[in-house]
């Protein structure tokens, strides 16, 4: 028997090529009429939008959301910290063995003074988790979107410096959606310890076990949960959201995955592959084509090159598998890797801040111009990213 098919409505055509619009356009939109803004504000419109940019992000052109610092110093001593966003929209066209790209500068007005920095900790569905300053924001940079978090009540403020006194700093951020709470989440690592002696040196530290809390938007606040994790372990990256799981590279002695289900809010160790024998060594994950991979290096002094290897795994959060997906260089000049935009396309930053495309299949490096940068770069992150219109307000 054959199904009778839905009539659609001009009304439904309007939506079909709406959602399929750059946020840039929708935002504008939202001024004509107030049924549009209805429209466009609407849940159903944002998933929608949402569900057609995700699947366009498999198609040729690739986004990254590119974030430099630079220092300016003054003639009279006097310095400011410069943060810099960019969009850039990259086209590899493999018949002529181009790369094509634009890029738009983002004029994000973070809360923060001249000598603070903006870092990211997390990305998950056009929404980037940001430290600026003392804040944790997060932010829709393609609607230019705000929301400061409330403060932490297990980050306490600087003691006074009595020794046995408890001192609690920032640990580790991670931010994603709970797929089953149907809420976005941001999680918090707190370190803790004390000091034997009133000089609070670093040979008198005692570190106190970690503790760790968790933020959602539906009700904006935070509250403690329960961490079983050594008090040496240290997050040492931008947090990776993946299926309901936040992600960080991870070092207490040895180097591994600690990963965050934001469901049952528990957390688990990976293992990552042994590369110490050949002298390679793990230093930052990414999110690879819907798959955690890691980046390892090894350095030749005496060629001052740098050869680098992708892992990636295969895994549900709590165990895993590592395959090695490629070998890049021997390169001289290169800062570090930034991420993999395309299966075979490393961009990555060299010692002067310039940011370098490299096909791994054919070998060859192409510079991209992407000012302005007048001194020398002092961070640099990279994500592929996903325009969405979802709000965070």
């Amino acid at each position: 028997m054959s199904q009778v098919r839905k009539t659609e409505t001009p009304e439904d055509r309007v939506v079909a090529i709406m959602s399929k619009l750059p946020p840039k356009s929708l935002m504008r939109f939202k001024c004509i009429s107030k049924s549009w803004c209805t429209l466009i504000n609407s849940p159903s419109f944002v998933a929608k939008h949402l569900s057609n940019s995700v699947d366009n992000k498999f198609s040729s052109s690739t986004c990254i959301l590119l974030n430099r610092s630079q220092v300016h110093v003054f003639p009279d001593k006097s310095w400011k910290h410069e943060v810099l966003w960019s969009m850039i929209n990259l086209f590899n066209d493999r018949l002529s063995r181009s790369l094509y790209y634009d890029v738009e500068d983002l004029n994000i007005p973070f809360p923060r003074d001249d000598h603070q920095h903006v870092l990211i900790h997390g990305y998950c569905n056009g929404i980037v988790c940001v430290i600026s300053g003392k804040n944790i924001l997060l932010c829709n940079p393609a609607t230019r979107e705000f929301r400061q978090l409330p403060d932490s009540f297990l980050l306490l403020p600087s003691p006074l410096g009595r020794k046995f006194e408890l001192e609690t700093d920032f640990g580790g951020l991670g931010f994603g959606y709970d797929c089953r709470a149907k809420d976005y989440k941001v999680v918090r690592i707190i370190e803790n310890c004390e000091y034997s002696d009133d000089e609070r040196t670093y040979y008198h530290r005692i570190p106190l076990p970690h503790t760790a809390e968790v933020y959602t938007m539906a009700t904006n606040s935070w509250k403690e949960i329960k961490i079983d994790i050594s008090s040496k372990t240290y997050p040492c990256s931008c947090s990776v959201y993946l299926k309901g799981f936040c992600y960080w590279f991870t070092r207490d002695g040895e180097e591994f995955i600690l990963s965050f289900d934001l469901g049952d809010e528990r957390f688990h160790r990976i293992q990552l592959p042994s590369r110490r024998e050949s002298g390679f060594e793990f230093y930052y994950i990414f999110l690879c084509n819907e798959s955690i991979a890691s980046f390892c290096s090894l350095y030749d002094r005496s060629e001052d090159s740098k050869s680098c290897e992708i892992w990636v795994m295969d895994d549900d959060g709590v165990k895993s598998s590592w395959t090695k997906l490629l070998v890049a260089g021997p390169f001289k000049g290169i800062e570090k890797p930034l991420t993999l935009w395309k299966c075979d396309e490393l961009l990555m930053i060299d010692t002067d801040g310039r940011v370098i495309s490299y096909n791994s299949g054919i070998g060859y490096l192409t510079y991209l111009h992407i000012p302005p940068i007048i001194n020398r770069v002092i961070d640099s992150q990279a994500l592929i990213y996903v325009e969405s219109i979802v709000p965070v307000k």
